[in-house]
Parts: C-alpha cells; structure tokens; sequence
C-alpha cells in the first residue's frame, strides 16, 4: 500500500479531527452560496462573492492535495507524520468537490471548465476507489487468504513448494522407475533425504478459526505401493503449482481440483493419504497465491490513474486562474 488510509477504531479520532474542521468549512461556503442563490433567484457562479470564496477555496484544497507528492520526496526531513497527511488528504478532497459545483453554479460553461469538472470529479472517484480498497481488501485477505505471502516473493515460493512436494514423493515413494524398471536419476540428488528420515514441508494447517501456512518436520509413511499415481499426479500438478491458473490443469478450479483428489484418493492406498493431503495443499496453496495477485492489482492499479488524473487537474486549475485574472 501506498500510504496507511484504513479507518479502523484506532484512527477515528485521528479522521475525525480533519473531518469535522473539513466539513464545516464546506457548509459554510455552501450555506453562503446557497443564501446568495435564494436572494438572486438563481444558482450564482464563479462571478458572486460566495462563489468566488468556494472557488478559491476548492483551488487552495487542490494545490494542498498535491503537495502530498513533493511530501514523499522530502519524507526523510520527518516534516509532519504521513498519517496526518493522509487524513487532511482524504477529508479535504471530498469536501473540495460540492465547493467546486458551487464556484460552477451548476454550469459547466465553455471547454476549459467542462474539461476541469469532468476530470476533477474522475480524481474524486479514483481517489474514493483506492480508500474503499484499501480499507476493505486488506482485511478481506487476512480472513480468507491463510497463505498469503510477500507479492514478489510468490514465484520463489512456488519453486520451494515443488520442491517440497518432491522430497515428500521420494520419502515416502522413492525415486521414480523408468521402462526398463530402473530408478531414475533425480535433477537434485542433493536435496533427496533418506526414507526413513522426517523432512521439513509446508502446508496450510488450521486450529479453530485460525488458519495459516506452517512448517513441520513430518516422517511420511510408506507409499512405495502408490509410487505410480503419486509421481504421475505430481507431474500433472507441477505446472499449476509453479503458473497458477495460467497453467491448463484439471486443478485449475476449485471445482475440478476436488474432483482430482477424489479420483487420486480412490486410485491410493491409506498409506498415501498424508502425500495425496499435502498435494491437495498446495495446489489450494497456489489458488490462494492466484487470488492474492488478482487483489494487488485491485490494491494498486488505481494510483497510476489517480495521479494522472491529479496532475491534469492541476494544470487546468492554472489555465483556469489565469484566463480568469485575465479577463476579469
């Protein structure tokens, strides 16, 4: 995340304290527009006194907004916590868009101010998106994705956990027979425990509620009958644990991945289950990593949006202060 925006219990006060000051300056600039709008018989614009003050007031907010940008460059000064900003960023911007309609007087008027509306209220949108994201996905992930992990560290991840599932096929099956009968050579001998040595996996484990990915020691039993199945269900899964859904397997959906255990189960022994359970794992492992990825987009991809938007806003407020004052 960019910055800290969530609006849980702990900030309240904090949002409160630029809340409040920013909504009662609105009803004031509002409350006076509207006065002035009663008394003329008509919505006033930009050329009234109260539409003058909303008018200078939105432009102050929006210059405000952006110093949030040079704030980050400068971050390492310790100017004002990034909170603080935050909170005046996000109350201050909401309040900026009714100030604007009013300084309008609910005439767009020619291209500059059309152009300046339609985009100011794209900012606010953009800008409204990424706090409902980032206040909502979070949490939404904490409680439904166990697995989740570091975003650029989820390809690593996936490496490590075919390579898991490998040690756990050649404990508890040993390596795999070729044609001829014979053992075939594996890529990374050194990586092959002893059978009847525990070894360190991964997998997603719960405890009541709580649910979380957890590293044991476990000695796997012996599935030397089932060597077949397994090792043809690991080469079948590799490529989904390794690319996701990205990967054409019958474990891409959900729907189709309890079907393939069922049939893998039905074709194993009682001594496979503890293998066939931890594949089962980490495929569900990897849908979760899918998910994760789909939820950083959503977390993230708005910002380029957002300040492009910001920027072109900040550039028609020059051009429109300046044919202002040019023409007044």
């Amino acid at each position: 995340m960019v910055e800290n925006v969530l609006l849980n219990q702990g900030h309240s006060r904090l949002h409160l304290s630029f809340a409040v000051p920013s909504f009662l300056l609105m009803i004031g600039c509002i409350g006076w527009w509207i006065a002035e709008s009663v008394e003329a018989g008509r919505f006033v614009g930009g050329g009234s006194a109260s539409g003058l003050a909303c008018g200078i007031g939105a432009g102050l907010i929006i210059v405000f907004e952006m110093l949030l940008w040079p704030r980050k460059l400068l971050r390492r000064l310790r100017l004002i916590p990034a909170k603080f900003w935050m909170a005046a960023h996000i109350w201050l911007g909401i309040v900026s868009l009714p100030m604007a309609v009013a300084h309008c007087g609910f005439h767009l008027g020619g291209w500059l101010p059309a152009s300046f509306m339609i985009l100011f209220v794209l900012t606010i949108i953009s800008g409204l998106y990424g706090l409902l994201v980032q206040n909502l996905l979070p949490r939404w992930m904490l409680r439904n994705l166990p697995s989740e992990t570091i975003y650029n560290q989820i390809d690593y991840v996936a490496k490590v956990t075919v390579e898991d599932a490998r040690r756990a096929l050649l404990a508890a099956c040993g390596r795999r027979a070729t044609g001829d009968g014979k053992h075939a050579a594996d890529p990374v001998p050194e990586l092959i425990p002893l059978s009847s040595e525990p070894i360190v996996v991964g997998a997603l484990r719960g405890a009541g509620k709580t649910q979380g990915r957890s590293v044991s020691s476990s000695k796997f039993r012996d599935a030397t009958p089932d060597a077949e199945p397994l090792w043809t269900a690991f080469d079948e899964l590799q490529p989904y644990l390794l690319e996701g859904r990205n990967a054409n397997t019958p474990v891409t959906s959900r729907a189709g991945a309890i079907r393939y255990f069922q049939t893998l189960r039905g074709a194993c022994g009682t001594d496979s289950e503890q293998v066939v359970e931890m594949l089962e794992s980490y495929c569900e492992q990897r849908r979760q990593f899918d998910v994760q990825k789909r939820c950083h987009h959503w977390l993230h991809a708005w910002l380029p949006f957002h300040i492009a938007l910001s920027v072109a806003v900040t550039i028609l407020l020059g051009v429109h202060v300046f044919t202002a004052l040019k023409y007044w």
